[in-house]
Parts: structure tokens; sequence; C-alpha cells
């Protein structure tokens, strides 16, 4: 009965079906317009001299940013995503998770500091 419960599991994670569909609907998500329907997700974050700025987005938003093991940094409540340029210290050199959540849609970016 073991090696049975075993086969049925190893032929669900090595299933080639299965992982295809998978791949679609990351696809499929990624495209997801944020806030407006004609607006895809193709933002850009920029970190230089100690300002964080996002481009390419509209809308209001929460903004947080973690550390790549996942400590949150700093937090951004209810922004206008036009005109972000804020002032955040963070380390040089340092990998960075932005996450941006509306009423409807949450994003993740990775950023690199320089």
């Amino acid at each position: 009965m073991r090696h049975f419960v075993q086969i049925i599991i190893i032929s669900i994670f090595f299933n080639p079906d299965f992982n295809i569909s998978y791949a679609k609907d990351r696809i499929k998500f990624s495209s997801i317009a944020f806030l407006d329907s004609g607006q895809k997700s193709k933002a850009k974050l920029f970190y230089k001299d100690g300002f964080l700025s996002i481009n390419g987005l509209t809308g209001s938003a929460n903004l947080t940013i973690y550390s790549i093991i996942g400590n949150e940094i700093a937090f951004f409540p209810n922004i206008d995503l036009k005109n972000f340029k804020e002032s955040i210290l963070l380390q040089k050199e340092t990998m960075y998770i932005a996450r941006i959540e509306s009423t409807n849609t949450v994003f993740t970016y990775k950023f690199f500091t320089r």
C-alpha cells in the first residue's frame, strides 16, 4: 500500500501535462492588468541616491519593502503610484522585494540596490 501511494504522488509531480498547465496559468497571471484594463504590469523600480521611485504604474496602492529573507523594511500606505518617489535607506549591493497591493491586485517585484 505504501508503494502504491508513493507511485501516485510521484506520478502527480512528474506528470508533464500537470507541469504545462501550471506554466500556462503562471503566464496568464503575469499579464493581468493593474488598476486599469488597458495598463499592463510593466513597472520599473529604481533606487538611486537613497530614493526609491516607481515608473509605469498609476493608481493608489500600499507599498511594502521586504529584505530578501522576508523582513519588512518599510511600509507606505495609500500612495499615488504615478508620482511615487520616497527616501528610504537601503543597504548597497542587496536584493529587496517590493509588494504593491491595491484593492484587487497584488504585484511583487525584486530589485537590486547599487
